[in-house]
């Protein structure tokens, strides 16, 4: 019975039910997050009916390293149409977040994370990328500023 109790207050405590955090090597954890123009961004959904690769960069709009990097990112994703990318915006309020979004521009969607979201996908510093291959698991995590030549080198 202690044991049984024990379970479910960590359980309860987690909030998912899973307890899962992105590290290399393992599946990503599933999330589900909203996207600053409109919609839902599911990472199950995305193998699903996508089934590309898939980078996850981790931004702030008081980020100033974020602002220098979106700009590789967005001519990244308009030259390697085979490798999807999603910017998640973390510890930041909607409200600049839209306005960094807008302003910024890039071509890849662009989502807003929630509590379970920073949870799975941590950070120490911004900005950070998680590079997932086609089959859902963790192959890289980057801290830091990516350049072209940095992506290029990555995938």
């Amino acid at each position: 019975a202690v044991l049984v109790l024990g379970l479910a207050i960590a359980w309860a405590i987690d909030g998912t039910g899973d307890g899962g955090v992105a590290e290399v090597g393992e599946p990503a954890p599933d999330f589900m997050v909203d996207l600053l123009d409109e919609g839902t961004f599911q990472l199950s959904d995305h193998f699903r009916d996508d089934g590309r690769p898939l980078i996850v960069n981790l931004w702030a709009s008081w980020c100033v390293p974020c602002r220098e990097e979106m700009p590789a990112l967005s001519a990244f994703a308009e030259a390697n149409p085979g490798i999807a990318i999603l910017g998640v915006a973390v510890e930041d309020s909607l409200v600049d977040a839209t306005a960094f979004g807008e302003e910024i521009d890039p071509v890849y969607p662009l989502a807003f994370g929630t509590t379970a979201f920073d949870e799975a996908y941590p950070n120490f510093g911004l900005p950070v990328t998680y590079f997932l291959d086609e089959a859902g698991v963790v192959t890289r995590v980057h801290n830091g500023i990516l350049t072209t030549a940095t992506l290029e080198e990555i995938t």
